[in-house]
């Protein structure tokens, strides 16, 4: 479950599965319970009833692992009759498969509230069959299975839900108008930290590439948590998102209005592997939308790069001046002897970027500066990032950060007010847990 939100598609699913164990014949009921095991473990065998010898006490098994599965899903669950169904077919399984079996699973349907105590009657049973595991499976259990499975492992059980379908489909047999709507598909991420945006501006933006399903909020509450642990909840909602969506979702779409660090920090974790979108928000005509017909100058230089090879630098503050120039005395405030590195644009102003071209060039000229620290200054223990500039560049930057490759990398807040401006936020690097 994301935090925050919902699976529209799983919730879906859940209310079928629910239904049809509510509805379904004892024989349909096995068949779902088939159709879902075998998915989650392949190694499943399916067992049959055959001529005079029926089906030996077992409606499935895991052969080498010596683990029996019988189904139960009467119309009505008494006690009497609960009991008596475990006794038989535990006994006729001990029988047939003598010293093979070593574990004995009971499956059931609940239907209306809440079965009798099977536990305590396979406790009992325990104390006559003490060489054999027994165990227990409701049908809430097996739900529990079904949600784990893939999505389309899923839909072949419990079918595509309505309005989704195009995304089930084989890549080879996808109808050009399906095919089309994936490719303009975008899950939306809404990362508004520090002010609200607007969905209205957001479709506009997204045109003619719409959104699939509601929007991800990611919202860590920084002004009550600190840095550290803003950054980890942040984490938390992303990393879901991309586990949930990486069968469905061909791109995100970023809109983010947040604190620079927590801004470096989601494209850190949306990292270069996801396909990203950012937006940046035009505060004069209060619009994501990129302008038509600009020319930019997407050109970024580097200024500072060291020359050769140094073993001795320990400490790299690296200065990203697009918004505005950063004064040296400001880093040096809070970081000093330290090799310091500026990207700087022609012109610095909060209109810098007006289009997406500049967000490419960026991105590669922050990962190719990386590549030379790496490269030229290897004992290299921290790297200091001051950014003046939008969210979305700062995200874009974020996703350059390889937490195997590089060093950590320290984000820091500005505010005018304070002596010294910036301030340290928190640590981009490799999660420890």
């Amino acid at each position: 479950m994301v935090p925050g939100g919902f699976d529209a598609i799983t919730l879906n699913h859940w209310l079928w599965y629910k239904h049809q164990c509510h509805e379904c014949s004892p024989a349909d009921f096995q068949r779902l319970f088939e159709d879902i095991i075998k998915r989650a473990r392949p190694e499943f065998i399916a067992i049959r009833p055959y001529g005079n010898i029926g089906d030996r006490k077992c409606d499935g098994l895991f052969f080498v692992d010596g683990i029996v599965f019988q189904v139960y899903s009467p119309d009505e669950l008494t006690q009497a009759d609960l009991i008596t169904k475990i006794e038989e077919d535990l006994e006729g399984a001990a029988e047939h498969w003598k010293g093979a079996l070593k574990e004995w699973v009971f499956v059931y349907n609940v239907r209306r509230g809440l079965p009798p105590d099977v536990p305590a009657i396979l406790k009992e049973q325990k104390k006559k069959y003490k060489k054999i595991t027994l165990d227990h499976m409701s049908s809430d259990k097996l739900w529990e299975m079904a949600r784990g499975l893939t999505l389309q492992q899923r839909a072949e059980v419990l079918g595509a839900p309505v309005g989704y379908e195009h995304l089930f489909l084989a890549p080879n047999a996808v109808p050009q108008d399906a095919a089309r709507a994936v490719e303009n598909g975008r899950f939306v991420l809404i990362h508004d930290t520090m002010s609200p945006i607007s969905l209205k501006s957001v479709a506009n933006a997204l045109a003619p590439a719409h959104s699939f399903g509601s929007p991800l909020y990611v919202r860590p509450n920084v002004g009550d948590l600190p840095w550290a642990t803003a950054a980890s909840e942040q984490r938390a909602m992303v990393e879901e998102a991309i586990r949930r969506g990486r069968d469905l979702i061909p791109r995100f779409a970023v809109f983010s209005l947040s604190q620079i660090p927590l801004a470096v920090h989601l494209g850190f974790t949306l990292s270069d592997r996801v396909p990203v979108d950012c937006y940046q928000f035009e505060r004069v005509a209060k619009t994501w939308g990129w302008p038509d017909g600009v020319d930019v100058d997407a050109a970024v230089q580097v200024k500072g790069l060291p020359a050769k090879l140094d073993k001795n630098a320990k400490e790299v503050v690296i200065r990203v001046n697009l918004s505005a120039t950063i004064m040296p005395d400001d880093s040096r405030a809070v970081v000093w002897s330290a090799v310091e590195i500026d990207l700087d644009v022609k012109s610095p102003s909060e209109t810098w970027l007006k289009s997406p071209t500049q967000l490419v060039e960026l991105g590669a000229t922050f990962r190719n500066v990386l590549d030379v620290i790496r490269e030229r200054l290897p004992n290299t223990e921290r790297i200091h990032l001051f950014y003046a500039g939008s969210t979305g560049g700062a995200v874009v930057i974020g996703q350059q950060i390889n937490p195997r490759m590089n060093p950590p990398v320290e984000t820091y807040e500005y505010s005018r007010q304070w002596n010294p401006r910036y301030r340290y936020a928190l640590t981009i690097a490799e999660c420890r847990t």
